[in-house]
């Protein structure tokens, strides 16, 4: 086969540019890697290929490889001085680039009406698209590696036209995590994903494939340089059930409630090896406003109700209420509490005015004018209510455990092949491994491959089956390990309106109940009456001006008038002797 490598628009057979060996590792969720290996003046020579720049190596016609130059150690002994360069695949852009999603904020946090803009932040709810609402895996990850074609200013990825994963997950809020580290934590909730690239496209191609969508190779042992293989019993799970646990507020009050989810629909979670999680989703979150309200009829007619305003009058027997009327319409008047405009009730200040007339031992009113202010009102004696915020709760995704399920029910093997030939060659990776000539179980094993390592100066290849060891243990720990850590979203409400789950703005009422200032008998030391029409004519009383203890008041004295003996009344004391005279 005819091998070049193209640097900096120059292209060359590997052996043009000093290359003695190739090395190339594909593997699932992570980087793929190629080292190129340049015996040498290591130490004292230029580097050829800088690091951050674009190699592509192909294979006769055919694009093999394309990536970054990462790294370029050099080695060094007493017989031996060589340089490697070490060349990251499409991953490297994921694993550098920060996945942030838009969230809406106001454009002016001091006018509730403003529009809302989005703004970029790596706090991250996944599952969630723009809009508020769930996305499946495969709808995310698409968003993924747009935003990474995006950050670099040219597509280095392409996703494949047949990625479906219609997996919906429950929103996972995260912060600050690289769009490689975003989509293995997608890919936790799909066990038995594989994820590799194709080379050959002139973008890279991303696939995501699960086992059943795997392309199986079939093997002949005998064709095999060296092999293992391992069933792994211990990995098959039996059931999986899901419990989804909602925490609910509202009124001063929280409470929790369990939707439970499994696969097959007789599983109890107690079988042996069952994969048995409970996943906090957010529940409805409400804040309420109440306010007791008490309002009496107003009734201006009514003596009662005129000392109950005016408290001066509450012994009055005789009190006379003429000529009443009032500004406003309203019927009742406001007790007790405040009226604010959720009420959807009407308010106002009323001012109600009236002549009233009494007597007492100490005065006499004819017609005195008299006003007092309310507050009143169209509302009821009765607790208002009314629902100031309200966040809807998480929904459970649909048909999540029977995803998983067909995730981890399978028998797996795990293993590892060697195969030598004269030239590296044949697809691998997203390919389910049968081999035949062996144990019958064999031929139909379907192990998933999870890394290739070539070697193309030995012709050797090493493939990897069976569990993502690179990822973690594997075991059923790694399998709750997408929702051990997991908390539910608190802010799924927030990304789309701006606005916190649960929170909203308490009204307070406008209007309370007025006190009047107290109107009664007084005893008064002086008094002045004016005619109407002229203030010149008046009569005044000054008590300060007895030098006396006297009482005057109106008396009945005799009188001479034309030498008759007649009577009138006499504003006069009783008649006293001056002390001293």
């Amino acid at each position: 086969m005819n091998w070049k490598l193209l640097y900096g628009g120059e292209e060359k057979s590997l052996a043009q540019w000093g290359i003695g060996e190739v090395t190339r590792k594909l593997r699932n969720q992570s980087m793929d890697l190629v080292t190129l290996k340049i015996p040498g003046d290591a130490i004292g020579g230029d580097l050829q290929f800088e690091p951050g720049e674009g190699v592509q190596i192909f294979r006769d016609s055919q694009r093999w490889f394309c990536g970054v130059v990462t790294k370029t150690p050099i080695y060094g002994s007493a017989g031996e001085e060589f340089r490697r360069y070490e060349l990251g695949g499409p991953w490297w852009y994921l694993d550098n680039i920060i996945y942030q999603q838009l969230w809406k904020e106001p454009s002016d946090w001091d006018d509730a009406d403003a529009p809302l803009n989005d703004v970029p932040k790596s706090h991250l709810i996944l599952g969630q698209g723009s809009d508020g609402d769930p996305i499946s895996i495969g709808e995310q990850l698409g968003e993924v590696i747009d935003y990474a074609n995006a950050a670099v200013g040219y597509d280095v990825i392409a996703l494949a036209e047949e990625i479906e994963l219609p997996i919906y997950i429950p929103f996972d809020e995260c912060k600050d995590l690289s769009c490689g580290e975003v989509i293995r934590r997608l890919l936790r909730w799909v066990p038995d994903a594989v994820t590799y690239f194709d080379y050959a496209q002139e973008v890279p191609v991303f696939h995501v494939v699960r086992r059943e969508q795997l392309s199986p190779l079939t093997l002949d042992v005998c064709d095999l340089n060296e092999f293992y293989f391992v069933p792994r019993h211990d990995l098959r799970v039996q059931a999986v059930v899901l419990k989804f646990e909602k925490t609910h507020k509202s009124a001063g009050k929280s409470w929790k409630t369990v939707e439970v989810q499994r696969f097959p629909e007789d599983a109890t979670g107690q079988e042996l090896g069952a994969l048995v999680m409970t996943i906090a989703l957010e529940g409805t979150q409400s804040t309420s406003i109440k306010q007791d309200i008490e309002v009496e009829l107003i009734q201006m007619s009514s003596e009662t109700w005129w000392r109950d305003h005016l408290p001066g009058l509450k012994n009055v027997s005789n009190l006379v209420v003429e000529n009443y009327s009032r500004g406003g319409t309203l019927p009742n008047e406001l007790i007790s509490g405040s009226v604010a405009d959720w009420m959807d009730c009407s308010v106002a200040r009323d001012i109600i005015r009236a002549n009233i007339s009494y007597e007492t031992e100490d005065e006499a009113v004819h017609y005195r004018d008299v006003a007092v202010k309310i507050n009143a009102t169209d509302a009821q004696s009765k607790t208002y209510r009314s629902l100031v915020s309200y966040a809807g709760e998480e929904n459970v995704p649909d048909d999540l455990a029977a995803h998983i399920y067909g995730g981890v029910s399978a028998l797996q093997y795990e293993g590892r092949i060697v195969y030598v030939r004269a030239e590296v060659g044949g697809d691998f990776l997203g390919r389910a491994i049968n081999v035949t000539g062996g144990r019958l179980e064999w031929e139909s094993m379907d192990a998933v491959v999870q890394s290739v390592e070539e070697h193309l100066e030995t012709g050797k290849t090493v493939i990897i089956l069976g569990p993502a060891k690179h990822l973690g243990p594997d075991d059923l720990s790694e399998l709750t390990k997408s929702n051990r850590h997991r908390v539910a979203s608190r802010n799924f409400h927030a990304r789309r309106t701006a606005e916190a789950s649960g929170n909203g703005y308490v009204e307070q009422g406008k209007y309370g109940p007025m006190e009047n200032t107290s109107y009664g008998s007084e005893k008064f030391s002086k008094l002045a009456f004016y005619a109407p029409d002229n203030e010149a004519r008046k009569i005044f009383i000054d008590v300060g001006a007895l030098d006396v203890d006297a009482t005057v008041c109106l008396r009945r004295e005799d009188v001479a008038d034309g030498g008759v003996l007649k009577q009138r009344y006499a504003l006069a004391s009783e008649p006293f002797v001056e002390s001293g005279g």
